[in-house]
């Protein structure tokens, strides 16, 4: 259906018919996530630790003691070096142990600690660092970042950190859950994906047509992200087997699909970038027509499309560097081995990360012309304005003349499209 207002014609594209798109989207995430409830968490949870007699201790380093080696060990970094460490628990205990430290320069005086405390039976406990204790200085920036994001956001800042919450809430208490009792993970993340895309895009940019337009492309470009992985994952034979932290679940939990975790993960991962690329392309098409409110959809759509190509060249560098810095020990591994650079591109551990990032980007690709376009077709050009010409002064004035519309009357009237009035009209 299209509106013609000025010779200009605009794809008309109703909000209702958008939100019930966002509404079918939204329930077939709620289906998804119902068929793997997560009753069972506690139980699932406490199986890997069942029977095992170690537990973890708050406490602070007292005293650090360098003791002679007899010699080095090849499976040691080099600068490795013996400790003996006294520590004093919470209750008030002193203990002392022997340990490694592996970097020569990560345990100091005065750190708080997690000491892990493992029981022998007919002996006395050992003890080893097992972490670090890390609350307060991420308290602090959790409180910096809480402070500025509502300071700078107010209402609407207060609202994304809502949505924050209940992101981190589905995943930890869904998604999790229903990948350690052997649901498809695709299946959970897509659900979770639907479900959090929907919330924390109305939570913190309100019930807006641009925000449903965002919604709606998010959505059709979260499903092409997901379907390219699948794709190609499998036409690249990645196993998912490089991932220490996958094999590590899959051997505690037992038959976890390691292939679905990693596709989990992408689709998980490319939610959030998308979310920032449609909201921002449904954004700029609302500026733009606000600016200009004759706007037709062709100009809105070149402006919006102006916008996006800047806005994806940045973005699929911000997700190379993203991957790139987090695998960063890794390309410098790859720096020093003796393979061709072919062949360190073809390895899985490379793959996998030239898999995430071209799928990403092929799907915030997509992601901005789809938006663009909803966004504009929800907007329709005002009509052109009516110039008026009163007439003169001096015209004479037929007071005796039948009450008919007058010219100006029926000029508004067409140009908005309303049908003449009738002697019926009140």
């Amino acid at each position: 259906m299209t509106h013609a207002h000025g010779g200009r014609d605009a794809p008309a594209v109703s909000h209702r018919l958008l939100l019930v798109i966002v509404g079918v989207i939204g329930l077939a995430g709620v289906v998804g996530m119902a068929l793997g409830p997560p009753t069972r968490l506690a139980a699932v949870l406490a199986e890997p630790g069942t029977g095992s007699d170690t537990r973890l201790l708050d406490a602070r380093i007292e005293g650090i003691q360098v003791v002679e080696s007899s010699g080095e060990d090849p499976t040691l970094l080099p600068g490795a070096i013996d400790l003996d460490i006294t520590a004093r628990l919470a209750s008030g205990q002193r203990v002392q142990f022997s340990m490694t430290d592996e970097t020569g320069g990560t345990f100091r005086v005065g750190q708080r600690v997690k000491l892990a405390e493992v029981a022998t039976e007919g002996a006395e406990p050992t003890y080893y660092i097992s972490d670090f204790q890390r609350s307060r200085p991420l308290l602090v920036l959790l409180g910096l970042f809480l402070a500025t994001v509502i300071w700078f956001g107010r209402l609407q800042g207060l609202r994304a950190i809502i949505g924050l919450a209940l992101t981190l809430l589905i995943v930890t208490r869904w998604l999790v859950p229903s990948i350690l009792l052997g649901h498809n993970p695709v299946v959970a993340a897509l659900s979770c994906a639907a479900v959090i895309m929907i919330l924390t895009l109305y939570l913190s940019h309100g019930f807006h047509p641009k925000t449903t337009a965002a919604a709606v492309g998010t959505g059709a470009a979260l499903a092409l992200t997901g379907a390219l992985s699948w794709i190609f994952v499998r036409a690249a034979s990645i196993t998912g087997l490089t991932s220490e932290e996958a094999r590590m679940a899959t051997f505690q939990v037992g038959g976890l699909s390691l292939r679905g975790l990693l596709l989990a993960g992408i689709i998980i991962g490319g939610l959030g970038v998308l979310d920032d690329v449609t909201m921002s392309q449904a954004s700029t098409v609302m500026e733009l027509r606000r600016l200009n409110p004759k706007a037709s959809f062709g100009e809105l759509m070149r402006g919006g499309i102006a916008v996006g190509r800047d806005h994806i060249a940045a973005t699929v560098n911000t997700l190379f560097l993203a991957y790139a810095g987090a695998s960063l020990p890794l390309l410098l591994l790859f720096t020093t081995s003796q393979d061709s650079f072919a062949n360190i591109l073809t390895s899985e551990v490379v793959a996998v990360e030239l898999v995430r990032t071209l799928v990403g980007s092929l799907g915030l690709i997509a992601a901005v012309p789809l938006t663009t376009a909803l966004a504009a077709a929800l907007v329709r050009p005002a009509p052109p304005a009516v110039v008026v010409q009163p007439p003169p002064p001096s015209a004479p004035v037929d007071e005796a003349a039948p009450a008919e519309d007058p010219a100006w009357e029926q000029q508004l009237r067409d140009a908005y499209g309303l049908p003449p009035t009738s002697d019926h009209d009140g």
